[in-house]
């Protein structure tokens, strides 16, 4: 490497060290007197994460790990001084010395054959894949908020589909109660309006338990206290697909911050097997040391300067770099391996989440169908029993088959979100555009 290039990677190389990656700032505090947005769910999540805060750290190690590999660039300085007193005692005199020394050391590795230049450019990529992780923490941040998120909404649906059953069931009660007593309808329809009440009392309590669960789960994802009573937004569009499988294949090969990071540190290694194998050449150093020399009760001092040039060219070291090169080239290996793994990992994440979105929307499209006749089939089981003409037992079977219509559209509703989400996690792609 010429010297003028040097200098020029000395100085890229401390510009590099200066930038270093930013989170969008919090949005504070979440409201709990109004329904907060996923928009800012997300925003406070990448604020304040302590998952994000130790990325961070990582990545400033890797930078100063870099900043510490290209020292070896810059020559380097010492001062040393010392205070020798010296006695000596003999049949023929008595002789005391007093001595100060102050000495100032330079050295510079002056060429190595591209031992620390390669050794700076393998730090200098992994200082980038630390800054790729901390890219995936954040996504991973966001999208775990995403999913919490819309479970919160789903649960919340299933209260509302739970709570609906059992106002119906409370008017089936109370229209089997006012038959019996007219004598229109046996003791057992009353029994059978109790029976579904109760069903329908359980159903509630286990849809409120669920949403109970599902906004501890948000706010621990949103590292707040988990019992914070949040009310979150809903979301009633649904996000479509705006590419073939195909496309959401190239993005997430182009953008997966993992895959990202496997690659750089693919990179790290083989300018580490570079790196290494230069260990074989010489290296030239500059060497200089210019003394003072003083002596109690001797007027005057003492100069002394020293200058140097060395060529050090190893001959046999126990095959120590043999084995260096050896595990460099090992860990390039492994590498490439990981980054193929990773990238048939990517692909099958993007199909599971391609599929489940159509999938999801499938379902909601035939549920939507299965609701609006099941209602149907609700309000004339209804009519026919108010008429005299229907038994409550259909009436409380077109309620189950309604109940049950209804809860697998709310389910089948926010797979789409949560499938969505998944396959944006999959590609990479910033989410909400935090990022």
């Amino acid at each position: 490497m010429s010297f003028s290039r040097r200098y020029v990677f000395m100085a890229l190389t401390a510009a590099a060290l200066l930038s270093q990656p930013t989170l969008n700032a919090s949005a504070g505090p979440l409201p709990t007197d109004r329904p907060v947005t996923l928009e800012e769910c997300v925003s406070v999540a990448l604020g304040e994460h302590p998952r994000l805060k130790g990325a961070e750290e990582d990545v400033n190690a890797a930078n100063f790990r870099t900043e510490q590999a290209a020292s070896t660039f810059w020559p380097q300085a010492s001062i040393g001084a010392n205070r020798i007193w010296s006695h000596s005692e003999s049949a023929a005199r008595t002789a005391s010395a007093n001595t100060n020394n102050l000495n100032l050391n330079l050295s510079w590795d002056v060429f190595d054959f591209g031992r620390t230049y390669y050794t700076v450019k393998s730090s200098s990529a992994l200082a980038s894949a630390t800054v790729k992780d901390l890219n995936a923490a954040q996504q991973t941040v966001a999208y775990d908020v995403m999913d919490s998120y819309y479970n919160l909404l789903k649960a919340q649906s299933l209260v509302k589909v739970a709570q609906e059953s059992l106002d119906n069931a409370n008017g089936h009660l109370k229209q089997a109660q006012a038959f019996f007593e007219v004598g229109v309808k046996p003791r057992y329809d009353v029994t059978k309006a109790e029976v579904e009440v109760n069903n329908a009392k359980v159903r509630v309590i286990a849809a409120q338990d669920a949403v109970k669960g599902a906004r501890v789960n948000l706010n621990t994802r949103l590292a707040i206290d988990p019992l914070t009573p949040l009310i979150v937004q809903d979301r009633p569009q649904l996000e479509v697909l705006d590419k073939p499988m195909d496309g959401y294949f190239e993005e997430a090969l182009r953008n997966r911050p993992e895959l990202l990071g496997l690659q750089e540190r693919l990179r790290a290694n083989q300018l580490a097997v570079k790196s290494t194998r230069a260990e074989y050449l010489p290296q030239i150093n500059a060497t200089g040391n210019i003394g003072l020399t003083k002596e109690d009760n001797v007027s005057g001092t003492f100069d002394s300067n020293t200058f140097a040039i060395a060529v050090d060219l190893p001959v046999f070291e126990g095959f120590r770099t043999r084995a260096r090169v050896g595990e460099a080239r090992a860990n390039t290996l492994s590498t490439r391996y990981k980054v193929e793994d990773a990238k048939t990992g990517v692909l099958n994440q993007v199909s599971n989440s391609y599929i489940a979105i159509e999938d999801a929307k499938a379902r909601t499209e035939a549920l939507n169908v299965s609701v609006r006749s099941a209602r149907e089939n609700l309000d004339i089981a209804q009519g026919r029993y108010e008429a005299g003409v229907g038994a409550l037992i259909d009436v409380t079977d077109a309620q189950v088959s309604l109940t049950q219509a209804e809860t697998d559209l709310a389910q089948a509703f926010y797979d789409y979100h949560l499938a969505h989400t998944s396959l944006l996690r999959s590609t990479g792609k910033a989410p909400l555009n935090k990022l």
